[in-house]
């Protein structure tokens, strides 16, 4: 999480209301079916649901689901200067591919003895001698 929190200024949420139910059928939504509805809807009506979304916890992912598909300036207008940027720059580190790399580690590793002797755990890292 971004150390500036996300959370609109009372005036940036005021200005216009916005409607439940629409909440609920972005909420709802499937990735095809989210797509269709927000593909109509204006970039400050998104940015504007994105930052009212964000500060709620259980609707902060789509929230942020909404911020990545609005500019910075949107953001800024709907929720203030710091805190729609913040949140511009949350949406995309959020929604960025993570490279490709090796898997991570196991906390601890199964060693098995080939041999038909028992199970035993070793710390990771280390290795048994063969």
């Amino acid at each position: 999480m971004p150390s500036t929190p996300l959370r609109p200024t009372a005036t940036a949420l005021a200005r216009d209301p916005i409607p439940v139910e629409l909440i609920a059928a972005l909420y709802r939504a499937s990735a095809s079916d989210f797509a269709r509805l927000v593909a109509h809807m204006p970039e400050y009506g998104r940015a504007r649901i994105a930052a009212y979304c964000v500060e709620r916890e259980r609707l902060h992912q789509l929230g942020v689901r909404l911020a990545a598909t609005c500019g910075e300036a949107a953001l800024v207008k709907a929720a203030g200067a710091e805190v729609g940027a913040a949140l511009f720059a949350h949406a995309r580190s959020e929604t960025a591919e993570p490279e490709a790399g090796p898997l991570p580690a196991p906390s601890h590793l199964q060693m098995i003895d080939l041999s038909g002797g028992a199970t035993e755990q070793a710390p990771q890292g280390r290795a048994r001698a063969a």
